[in-house]
């Protein structure tokens, strides 16, 4: 009964290991994570219904509707993926087990060969008279060969770790694919947009999986935010002095941050990743100072700007003045009712308007902070520099050799998985030294 098992199951592994269904199983990811790059992921109900809309679907049968039921809103996290991801890690598994581990054990193994028939299977061998055995030993051993001698018996072989390389890019290949279904499922991401001296909290969630925990325990604190311009007048860095505290306001970690230099605490990643203006703070009629909020204009350009419409401070009876603001170097522009250019104007200038007299005195910025934790970040960190060393790993030769001594002939023959050419010139300079 037992046996049956042991049977069946080894049976059940071999088909599973079987090189034609890990590739399917591969065409099968590789199409899914193409649908998953064509279809935006992770959006709400009425971008897919905007954008695809059920009355007029994508090729006849892409609509809302088809990309809900089959969940390709979120294609990474689906039953059917991961089931499909976990088969093909069964499908390497397997392979290991019942081909590559056989094969490492096999190459380790020696046999001689007592016949020159023998080797004829051999595309290099040699047949030399008046030859010493004991010199090609020698010649072996200083060629960092692995020599097993036996009477007048021979083999030698050398390069056994590159035969580790198949299975260290199997391993490599799981860890990947596993970090990958650990992040999907139990990572999230959020953004935010933060005003300077401002507390934020992990809230506005744009993702996370079925299994994600976002702290609550900790709150963050931008302290200040500054844009560096190149000589041209050109965005070139912007940094965010970010400090996270826990619920007593007890600094735990802080950072100045800037794009491609996020503070990490504790598998939480905070990046830099855009910025806005909230507000600006006026001084009217040099007696009062008051905060307007600032409405963001995106054009079709992709240039952005700022602006406030001074009519909603009624107490003034201001009509159709319009304040605008392109970025933090302090310069801002007026416009009337006709959108006619007023008057340009810095931070700190004086001006009037139906008899007030106005003055900027600040810009209140506001830092775009995305926050990450993803916990499989290290398993698919891990299995590329894996991955990388099975590559320089692949291209160490296994190479064997086999020598007998019959009378006064000596045969010899050889292999190797690679670099042909350059083994069977060595072969052939290592053997004239063999000769008394």
């Amino acid at each position: 009964m037992l046996k049956t098992v042991n049977r069946n199951a080894w049976l059940i592994a071999n088909r599973l290991g079987n090189l034609q269904f890990a590739i399917v199983l591969l065409l099968l990811i590789a199409s899914f994570s193409s649908i998953g790059t064509f279809i935006e992921q992770g959006k709400d109900v009425a971008f897919y219904e905007l954008n695809y809309p059920n009355l007029k679907p994508l090729l006849g049968f892409v609509n809302a509707k088809f990309i809900f039921l089959l969940g390709l809103d979120h294609v990474y996290t689906t039953w059917w993926f991961i089931i499909n991801i976990f088969l093909f890690v069964i499908s390497l598994f397997s392979c290991t087990l019942i081909r590559q581990l056989p094969s490492l054990k096999f190459s380790r193994l020696w046999r001689f060969y007592d016949t020159y028939k023998s080797m004829s299977k051999f595309n290099v061998k040699m047949t030399m008279s008046d030859a010493s055995l004991t010199k090609l030993s020698f010649q072996l051993k200083n060629n960092n060969y692995n020599v097993v001698q036996e009477g007048g018996f021979i083999y030698a072989y050398k390069g056994l770790i590159g035969r580790i390389s198949p299975i260290i890019v199997h391993a490599s290949i799981i860890l990947i694919l596993f970090g990958s279904v650990i992040g999907s499922a139990s990572g999230f991401m959020t953004q935010e947009l933060v005003p300077t001296n401002n507390l934020f909290h992990l809230r506005n969630i744009v993702n996370s999986g079925p299994f994600s925990f976002v702290p609550q325990n900790i709150e963050g604190y931008v302290k200040d935010f500054k844009i560096a311009y190149s000589d041209e007048g050109i965005i070139d860095q912007f940094y965010s002095d970010l400090s996270i505290l826990d619920t007593n306001i007890d600094l735990l970690n802080s950072k100045t941050i800037y794009v491609n230099e996020p503070l990490r605490y504790k598998g939480i990643v905070f990046y830099q990743t855009d910025w806005g203006i909230t507000s600006l703070t006026v001084s009217v009629d040099n007696d009062k100072v008051i905060e307007i909020p600032l409405t963001l204009v995106d054009t079709v350009s992709n240039n952005r700007f700022w602006i406030y419409n001074l009519s909603q401070l009624t107490s003034l009876g201001i009509e159709n003045a319009l304040l605008v603001l392109q970025d933090l170097t302090g310069k801002l522009s007026l416009y009337d009712s006709n959108k006619n250019i007023v008057a340009e104007l810095q931070v700190g200038d004086e001006f009037f308007l139906n008899g007030h007299s106005l003055r900027v005195t600040d810009i209140i910025p506001a830092t775009g902070l995305q926050v990450k934790s993803d916990p499989g970040t290290l398993f698919v960190y891990l299995g590329f520099l894996m991955l990388m060393i099975s590559t320089l790993l692949s291209y160490v030769s296994y190479s064997q050799i086999w020598a007998f001594k019959s009378k006064n002939n000596l045969y010899v023959a050889g292999q190797t998985n690679r670099a042909v050419y350059y083994f069977e010139k060595h072969f052939g300079e290592m053997l004239l030294t063999t000769k008394k």
